[in-house]
């Protein structure tokens, strides 16, 4: 089945399943699923709004945007339905440039609030519609809900189901970002020189991914006291003989995430810190084991938490993993209380990190697909403690 094909099957199931006439999307990955379209500005400037609206069952997609993106709208998505806000204006060569641009535009509002107004209004005289509330001003919330004719609910839960299961093109984009990834940590790793710091080795990393044609997104690269701090900034701490380094990085490929982690040590590993590292790779292992079809997330969790605690008995955590895609964390989570069943075509990031201030963190962190058999393992090097030959 064709990508577009499988998203609008998706959306119109969880429509379905919500009794929902229409749905809105705000978040900047809830947009471009729905629609295919990506604005810059959505997701750089939090003052820019971005709104995606479908009808269920319908062909069309409504579009509320700053009218300077009306020309990349039309670039991006086929014939849209426009609702643009603001002032700015264009020149034309001529006068079949003018007219191809106003081709599907409605009347220009003066806010964003008045053209999603504007837009639920044409599209749905009365019914159930789902707003995802991810990115909606408070504002706009209840000017839309003083409708009387409709009832409003928050989607933005309904959007994350309805992109959990993966089509095959999605699975091949998260795997490339994968590989980008764990090829950036490696590059870093090879070329470490003694003294290096965390901002140093940062550059590495995002040279590479760079080089291999994907975009930096995040990477948290932390030495030795610094190693237990969990989605920090990189400093000038240096490495030296002996040091601990954590790595959790990501980046984008086609829109699409990745997210993985490995611990290194430059010089022979103490024993503790071999000892612990394996426990969290049969930890991650564990829970990989278990993956497949009809599984909860919960019964995942657990198979990682007991795996971890054969050789760390007062490990704990509250997740030990979660679904990846367009965001970085999609539904659902591997956390005790997840009854979601896995399904053929799910992605998840398993990850059984241990961190303790003042000795340090160890982290071991992969993207698998769920296939109609098991699993995948989306990477593709050793999982196992990385030794660097100090220099």
């Amino acid at each position: 089945m064709e990508l577009s094909s499988f998203k609008r099957r998706a959306v119109n199931q969880v429509m379905e399943e919500n009794d929902l006439d229409l749905l809105i999307a705000s978040l900047p990955s809830n947009v471009y699923y729905l629609s295919g379209y990506q604005s810059v500005g959505h997701g750089m400037l939090y003052r820019i709004l971005v709104f995606a609206l479908y009808r269920k069952g319908g062909e069309e997609i409504a579009l509320i945007i700053p009218t300077a993106e009306i020309p990349t709208a039309k670039e991006q998505v086929d014939n849209p339905i426009l609702y643009p806000y603001g002032n700015f204006s264009f020149a034309f060569t001529d006068p079949s440039q003018e007219e191809n641009f106003k081709a599907g535009i409605q009347e220009i509002s003066s806010s964003p609030a008045e053209a999603l107004d504007k837009g639920v209004k044409d599209l749905i005289s009365t019914g159930r519609v789902g707003f995802d509330e991810n990115r909606v001003p408070p504002g706009i919330w209840e000017k839309i809900r003083s409708n009387s004719s409709i009832e409003v609910v928050p989607a933005g839960d309904m959007l994350g189901r309805a992109k959990m299961v993966k089509h095959p093109q999605e699975i091949a984009s998260l795997e490339r970002a994968a590989e980008i990834a764990e090829e950036g940590i490696h590059f870093l790793l090879e070329n470490l020189l003694p003294g290096m710091n965390e901002q140093e080795m940062a550059s590495l990393y995002i040279k590479k991914v760079t080089e291999l044609e994907a975009q930096p997104f995040f990477n948290v690269i932390t030495v030795d006291s610094r190693s237990p701090f969990v989605d920090t900034i990189n400093t000038s701490n240096e490495t030296k003989k002996g040091s601990i380094i954590r790595i959790d990085a990501g980046c984008i490929y086609n829109n699409y995430k990745s997210d993985i982690a490995r611990t290194a040590v430059i010089g022979n590993p103490p024993s503790r810190v071999s000892e612990y590292y394996e426990a969290i790779l049969q930890g991650e292992e564990a829970a990989m084991d278990k993956m497949g079809p009809g599984v909860t997330a919960a019964e995942i969790f657990s198979e990682a938490v007991q795996g971890v605690r054969k050789g760390i008995p007062h490990f704990d955590r509250h997740h030990c993993g979660h679904g990846i895609g367009l965001e970085v964390y999609d539904p659902p989570l591997i956390a005790p209380d997840e009854k979601q069943k896995l399904k053929p075509g799910m992605v998840f990031c398993i990850e059984t990190p241990y961190y303790e201030l003042g000795w340090g963190g160890i982290q071991v962190e992969d993207p698998v697909v769920v296939t109609e058999t098991g699993r995948r393992i989306l990477t593709k090097r050793s999982r196992e403690l990385i030794v660097v030959e100090p220099r």
